[in-house]
C-alpha cells in the first residue's frame, strides 16, 4: 500500500513547528520538517525552497551541527509547548468556515480568486515535492517555484505567507484575527493580489461590492 503523501507546511506553521523544536532537513529538490533534531522523530511534512530562503533571510534559521542542509531555529532558547489556537468566534457558527471561502465568496470575482488560490495551492504542492520520480519533469517544479517567488516579490513575505495560512492552513476567521490581528477585508486584498499575480485579474481591477465590517 503506498505512503500517504506528507502535507505541504506553510511559512507560519514551519516557524511554529521550528519553534517546538523542529528539524529542516533537504529532501531531493525541497525539504522535511521533523518533530524533533533527530531525523528518526516523527515527520510533520514538507517545505518549499523558498519558504527556507525566507527564514534564511529573516536569520531564524541555523545549521545543526554545522551540516548545511539539516536547519533548526537560530539561538538557544528551549522549545516551547505549541498552544492551540483560539478559534471560537460568534461569526464562524457552528461549523466554523475557512476565511478563505467567507473571503472568496463575498466577492463579485469569487471565481478568479478561487482559480488563484487554486493554482497557487497546486504550486506549493509542486515546490514541496521531493523530485526523485523519473516521472517528475523538473522544469515543471522549477516552474511552479518560480511563479511562488513571483508571488513572494509582489506581495513581499507577510502578504505571502497570509496566502498560504488561507489556501494552505485553511485558517478560520477568528483562528486568521488570532494570528495576524487582521479580518476578512485584509484576507480578500490578499486573494484580489494574488489573482493579479496569475493574471486572473488586471491590476486596479475593481473587483466586488464592499465587505461587511470585519
Amino acid at each position: 500500500m503506498p505512503a500517504k503523501p506528507e502535507r505541504p507546511l506553510s511559512g507560519w506553521r514551519t516557524r511554529r513547528l521550528l519553534r517546538a523544536g523542529g528539524l529542516i532537513v533537504r529532501d531531493g529538490a525541497a525539504f522535511r520538517l521533523h518533530q524533533r533534531a533527530d531525523e528518526r522523530s516523527r515527520r510533520y511534512g514538507r517545505v518549499p525552497p523558498h519558504i527556507v530562503a525566507r527564514l534564511k533571510g529573516q536569520q531564524l534559521l541555523v545549521s545543526y551541527r554545522g551540516d548545511p542542509d539539516r536547519l533548526v531555529q537560530t539561538g538557544d532558547a528551549p522549545p516551547v509547548r505549541l498552544q492551540p489556537l483560539a478559534v471560537s468566534d460568534p461569526l464562524d457558527g457552528n461549523a466554523p468556515e475557512s476565511l478563505l471561502d467567507l473571503a472568496a465568496r463575498r466577492c463579485a470575482e469569487e471565481t478568479r480568486l478561487r482559480a488563484a488560490a487554486s493554482r497557487f495551492g497546486a504550486d506549493y504542492h509542486l515546490a514541496a515535492a521531493p523530485g526523485f520520480r523519473r516521472a517528475d519533469d523538473p522544469r515543471l517544479q522549477l516552474a511552479a517555484l518560480g511563479r511562488l517567488e513571483a508571488v513572494e516579490k509582489e506581495l513581499g513575505a507577510n502578504a505571502a505567507e497570509a496566502a498560504e495560512m488561507l489556501v494552505l492552513d485553511r485558517l478560520t476567521l477568528s483562528a486568521f484575527r488570532h494570528v495576524t490581528g487582521q479580518g476578512v477585508a485584509d484576507a480578500q486584498s490578499v486573494l484580489v493580489r494574488l489573482a493579479e499575480v496569475y493574471g486572473l485579474l488586471a491590476p486596479g481591477q475593481a473587483v466586488g461590492r464592499a465587505l461587511a465590517s470585519s
